[in-house]
């Protein structure tokens, strides 16, 4: 019995010293979650027979697959913004997103989500390469950058697709980077629309 109120006494203490000394009343900022939104793009309605469907899957290179906003900056040093973050990791983002657009073409008959889904007609595979602010040597972000790469495979043949976006920044507030995102965002999924819409499967 002494060793068991000799050990909650312990425990107590213990609890009162870590909530006193700030480990579970952080000092630090709320994490704010910033959205992206997809692009509406209203493509020309096919009259050549039925409509496809389409399965579109996204990937990221090692250190791009997060949910965080990357800042690359000079010595090629990674690290991302504090307390910030997206809704997902940006291989699920950019699926949805892109998803979406693709939906809002009218081109296909039906937009699925993941590689797994092989009974659509035609698939789109994308690696995301490049997705981050560029920073200078004070670490204040003047550029974000977006470049995306894959193949759309359909009739038994794999064609190459690629997508790149360059967006200046004009003030370094968290604001004027998350709409540089979404600039760079658009400035991609309409090129994807434009390559997907020229190729005949």
């Amino acid at each position: 019995m002494v060793r068991i109120t000799y050990f909650l006494w312990i425990f107590g203490s213990s609890f009162g010293l870590t909530a006193c000394s700030g480990l579970l009343n952080s000092d630090q900022p709320a994490e704010r979650v910033y959205w992206l939104e997809p692009v509406v793009v209203q493509g020309a309605n096919r009259t050549d027979g039925a409509l496809p469907s389409i399965a579109i899957s996204v990937h990221a290179a090692p250190g791009l697959d997060t949910n965080r906003l990357l800042i690359l900056g000079p010595e090629a040093r990674l690290n991302h913004y504090a307390a910030a973050r997206w809704p997902d990791n940006i291989p699920e983002v950019f699926e949805s997103l892109l998803a979406i657009t693709l939906e809002s073409t009218g081109l296909y008959s039906r937009v699925a989500k993941g590689s797994a889904n092989r009974l659509a007609q035609q698939q789109l595979e994308l690696n995301v390469r490049e997705l981050y602010a560029l920073a200078d040597s004070g670490e204040n972000a003047h550029t974000v950058r977006m470049v995306l790469h894959g193949y759309l495979t359909c009739t038994e043949s794999d064609r190459a697709i690629s997508m790149q976006a360059a967006v200046s920044i004009d003030d370094n507030r968290l604001a004027w980077i998350v709409a540089a995102y979404q600039q760079a965002f658009n400035d991609v999924s309409r090129q994807l629309v434009a390559q997907l819409s020229e190729m005949a499967c």
